[in-house]
């Protein structure tokens, strides 16, 4: 398992944004998917180790992310909105990155050609579109080699040829044997191609298995 979560909890205040949530999330390419404030996104962001928990615990590659800091070297995430520092250019923020994750500078460039960022990274951030940030964002993820990557709508802000770019890394990589855990609200492009499927609503796991065993749900709770 990649991710285990148990009896997993997060408030903000009053608003419980997961309530115990339980869940295993295999090796492979899992889709998380849910209405928006469901908790998909509170969820990766623990996972990530942006977050902690209110109370229960999870794991992350085998160990706590909150208890053990190592466990962050390891993994690769790209948030929505994007986390990023406007004052430093795009290149700068990338080999921070990689710097953090013992990583080097060829891994630095290979990112940012899979994403077709190296003709603005030289630019300040402050500077970029909504979908340069997004691409920077991206590359970010698979900065160092990372052992898991976590992507929270990496579709948002593309148009039509950047959306299958970026679907058509997704797919490699996950060829190349590359575990990435996905949350998009244009999911169905993902479930064609992902191994495990979770759905997430109302701050729980309502659903969890085979895209085949999920997809009617979806397609149920969520109608054309």
């Amino acid at each position: 398992m990649i991710v285990r979560a148990e009896k997993l909890t997060k408030r903000f205040g009053s608003v419980l944004a997961l309530n115990s949530v339980e869940v295993e999330i295999p090796e492979g390419l899992t889709v998380i998917v849910g209405p928006n404030g469901g908790g998909k996104s509170t969820f990766l962001k623990i996972a990530a180790g942006a977050y902690r928990p209110t109370a229960g615990r999870v794991e992350v590659l085998g160990d706590d992310p909150w208890k053990n800091e190592q466990i962050k070297r390891r993994i690769g995430v790209s948030f929505d909105p994007p986390a990023l520092p406007p004052l430093r250019t795009g290149l700068e923020w990338l080999e921070y990155i990689s710097e953090a994750r013992g990583g080097d500078g060829e891994s630095v460039q290979k990112a940012a050609e899979m994403f077709e960022a190296r003709e603005f990274i030289a630019k300040k951030i402050r500077d970029y579109s909504a979908g340069m940030r997004k691409r920077l964002s991206l590359a970010q993820a698979f900065v160092g080699d990372p052992e898991v990557v976590f992507l929270d709508e990496p579709l948002a802000n593309l148009d039509l040829n950047g959306m299958r770019d970026v679907m058509e890394v997704i797919k490699e990589e996950h060829k190349n044997g590359l575990n990435l855990v996905v949350i998009s609200h244009i999911w169905r492009p993902f479930m064609e191609i992902a191994d495990y499927a979770v759905l997430i609503a109302a701050g729980k796991v309502q659903a969890a298995g085979s895209p085949e065993d999920v997809y009617p749900l979806l397609e149920k709770a969520f109608p054309l």
